[in-house]
């Protein structure tokens, strides 16, 4: 009775397919094959093989060579243009200028992250995750610096840096 066990596990015994000395327990939830605790990528939908990720991210990430270029544009005309206003009118409202820049900030940003998804006709680029964000923050910082840096306390306000920093983490967060 033990030599039945002892030959079942033995034919049980799985070894990861890229490293053939360990053995494993745990398979690619996609195609199956045997991984170490090494090679098992955790996803939102179990462990899978990095060659079933790569692939995965591939079909995911579409964008074209230069679809990067053209969504870091829009983000620093955009938030050159989103700049002016935020310059000008959150500085008319006074203390209510926080609860507005909390508000505007992140629909700012929303309205940024659209521009570009469709100018690019919904294609992914991996690097406007952070390309998108840092241009829309130096477009907006860009119009303090050309038109509101020589007037004492108006360049660098908290409500303005609020106002900038939703919006960022916004476009961050949809350019997914």
């Amino acid at each position: 009775m033990t030599q039945t066990t002892d030959s079942a596990t033995a034919l049980d015994t799985l070894y990861c397919a890229n490293h053939p000395g360990r053995e494993t327990m745990l398979r690619c939830n996609r195609c199956d094959k045997p991984i170490c605790v090494e090679c098992a990528v955790l996803t939102d939908v179990g462990y899978r093989c990095r060659e079933c990720v790569k692939q995965q991210k591939a079909n995911y990430y579409n964008a074209k060579p230069a679809d990067a270029a053209i969504g870091a544009i829009i983000a620093l005309v955009m938030g050159a243009l989103l700049g002016i206003p935020a310059y000008l009118l959150l500085g008319m409202i006074g203390f209510f200028s926080f609860i507005i820049a909390f508000v505007a900030g992140p629909a700012a940003g929303g309205l940024v992250a659209e521009v570009i998804r469709r100018a690019l006709r919904k294609r992914r680029a991996q690097p406007l995750k952070w390309l998108a964000p840092v241009c829309y923050v130096i477009g907006v910082l860009l119009v303090g610096i050309l038109f509101f840096a020589g007037i004492p306390g108006v360049f660098m306000r908290w409500d303005v840096l609020l106002f900038v920093g939703l919006g960022a983490a916004t476009i961050s967060a949809r350019m997914l």
